[in-house]
């Protein structure tokens, strides 16, 4: 798990579409709990093709990490890196 500062820097050299944004925002909120995307899609006006996006793409540039959902193995909980 990366520090703050490498994160603030990672955050910033990336460029994040305002939907990336609101959703890793979400996300940092709240901490090590995790979100999954049905309570993400709770928080935001977004469509779920959205939310999946931002999702995936906040993945593959290492902001956001996964874990599997213990309560419901169909599910993933997604917190910040």
């Amino acid at each position: 798990m990366m520090n703050k500062e490498e994160f603030e820097l990672r955050v910033k050299t990336s460029k994040l579409t305002k939907s990336q944004s609101i959703v890793l925002s979400i996300l940092r909120k709240q901490g090590k709990n995790g979100v999954t995307p049905k309570q993400l899609l709770g928080e935001v006006q977004f469509a779920p093709r959205t939310v999946r996006y931002a999702l995936r793409k906040l993945l593959k540039k290492n902001l956001i990490r996964r874990i599997p959902c213990l309560q419901d193995m169909r599910q993933w909980i997604y917190i910040p890196a």
